[in-house]
């Protein structure tokens, strides 16, 4: 009789389970274990009975991804062995589609991963070996059902429909799938991919009105951007082409977010990205990413066109230009700008901060590319095909998704700078928002002539768009365009009079635009408390 095989040369449990060679252990590692237990930080174990080959009973399996597995089962509770790690969310087909939606609706918006890298990465299927991939895509699948509700009811009709009834549903599934795949050890070692993630979930919870879950997941991509220091252009040292440009990018999505919270942070409930000091000392321009498509972005060199052409960046970069104007100077030559101190005991001050912050975000755009302007229509010759393969219109969808996120929001900004304004205009004549309204006063009135500008300019922008690139901007756009309509509902003027007519004729139309894009699964609850202290719940 041959003699057993000596156990070191059989693979281990885990090695066994993933079908992969169990590499020996390294000579200056821990001999107990083989090089892929050691290298992960699992426990070597050679503790499963050998099998007579053959071929196995069908039974209930597991998706593995690094080590890490989630128990999955069909509806008939009899599986076949998952082929992918994506198979518990879709079909494979339709799991393509679906990442092939992010890049032609939302990658414009949430430009988060370098195109070509991530295009490359699905081609080789790198979910299935690599966990963060995994999480990565996962978290994306989630913002596309989250964001587009009419992509949502594609994916079920599909031949092989999604099983989840909800885009909620779907949302929920792929953030337990990620929170499955980390371990004890997730935040010993970050990342790039690891903040991009976090950040999508956020996104995806908050694209769905789930402001709970998506202030805690705010929390984490926040954590992680400050931990990268993506506001530090000092610590980019030492990064290759693509994760600058990668970091870059993320900083201004977070930054986004801040802004957001420094001006709706009704409650006071949300943490912030940035504080006063730090912000100061930030140089917008040094964290501006390259205006150049992620096609042109390779590790160790960047290739710049001959000539510039308007690409996908340009709207993001604006948009990013936009976000900052609402809260700092665009001019480096500006004196110092008061600190919210100072402003928050001297009303003048604030009033004369505001002001300038109004002046700023109006005159911002008045020079940007012809295909990023608000009413003009999109000519093919001035956008570059930027895959080189005939996808013009693709491209031209993308800029119409952009126009609309550059336009609304920046007519946004100027609607919540408004606000700002009026208040402290009302405290310094010594009265309150909520008293009763008497004959406007010219500051007042010059007030809301520019929130009637900021509405008619509003319906411009979005009645010259298609429903589909509106829909890709998701429940932000809805909410926007809610809070720009929600303050003509303040009108100083005799309901008889014209301007107040005309109020009630913006709302009409607002009504009949957020029928449209206003998706939602559930009640807008964004600035009401939507949590519950059980602490204080008396028994």
């Amino acid at each position: 009789m041959a003699a057993r095989v000596d156990l070191s040369t059989q693979a281990c449990d885990i090695c066994r389970k993933r079908k992969v060679k169990c590499h020996p252990p390294p000579s200056s590692s821990d001999a107990t274990r083989c090089g892929r237990c050691a290298r992960l930080s699992l426990p070597c174990t050679f503790l499963s009975p050998s099998r007579t080959r053959g071929p196995k009973k069908r039974t209930r399996t597991h998706v593995e991804s690094e080590g890490r597995s989630s128990s999955v089962s069909a509806d008939n509770g009899d599986t076949d062995t998952f082929k992918y790690s994506t198979d518990d969310l879709c079909d494979r087909g339709l799991f393509t589609l679906i990442m092939q939606d992010y890049l032609n609706y939302l990658y414009p918006l949430v430009p988060i991963v370098h195109r070509p890298s991530f295009q490359q990465f699905l081609r080789e299927n790198r979910e299935c070996k690599d966990g963060g991939f995994l999480s990565l895509v996962t978290a994306i699948a989630a913002v596309v059902v989250a964001t587009m509700p009419s992509r949502f009811q594609l994916y079920q009709s599909y031949h092989s429909p999604l099983r989840f009834a909800s885009r909620r549903e779907m949302a929920r599934y792929c953030y337990d799938k990620i929170m499955r795949l980390r371990d004890a050890t997730y935040f010993d070692q970050i990342n790039f991919q690891k903040f991009a993630t976090s950040y999508l979930l956020y996104a995806a919870f908050r694209q769905l009105g789930d402001h709970n879950m998506s202030r805690m997941l705010d929390v984490e991509a926040t954590q992680i951007a400050r931990l990268l220091n993506l506001h530090r252009i000092s610590e980019y040292d030492g990064l290759n082409c693509i994760e600058a440009q990668l970091r870059k990018k993320g900083f201004w999505l977070i930054f986004y977010g801040f802004v957001h919270n420094q001006l709706q942070n009704v409650l006071g409930e949300r943490l912030s990205y940035l504080d006063p000091i730090i912000l100061h000392y930030i140089n917008p321009e040094d964290l501006m990413p390259l205006e150049v498509d992620d096609e042109m972005i390779f590790e160790h060199e960047v290739l710049l066109p001959p000539s510039p052409t308007p690409c996908l960046m340009t709207g993001f970069i604006l948009h990013s230009r936009v976000f900052w104007a609402a809260v700092r100077s665009t001019c480096p030559e500006s004196p110092t700008e008061p600190c919210p101190c100072a402003r928050a005991r001297d009303l003048s001050m604030q009033i004369a901060y505001l002001q300038d912050r109004l002046h700023n975000l109006k005159v911002l755009l008045e020079d940007i590319p012809p295909s990023l302007q608000a009413w003009q229509p999109l000519d093919a010759k001035i956008i570059s095909d930027v895959d080189g393969g005939g996808r013009m219109a693709d491209v031209q969808s993308q800029f119409a998704s952009m126009r609309a996120n550059l336009h609304v929001t920046h007519l946004w900004l100027q609607s919540l700078l408004i606000d700002q304004l009026e208040t402290a205009q009302v405290h310094k004549r010594g009265g309150s928002a909520s008293m009763p309204r008497t004959q406007p006063t010219a500051d007042a009135k010059a007030l809301w002539l520019q929130r009637e500008d900021l509405c008619r300019q509003l319906f411009c922008v979005l009645y010259s768009l298609p429903q589909i690139n509106l829909e890709a901007n998701g429940l932000h756009l809805a909410c926007k365009v809610r809070d720009i309509a929600a303050s003509l509902l303040i009108c100083p003027f005799h309901p008889a009079d014209p301007e107040a007519e005309r109020a009630a004729g913006y709302l009409r139309q607002s009504t009949d635009i957020l029928s449209r894009l206003d998706s939602s699964e559930c009640m807008v609850t964004m600035h009401l408390q939507t949590w519950v202290d059980t602490d204080r719940i008396k028994k």
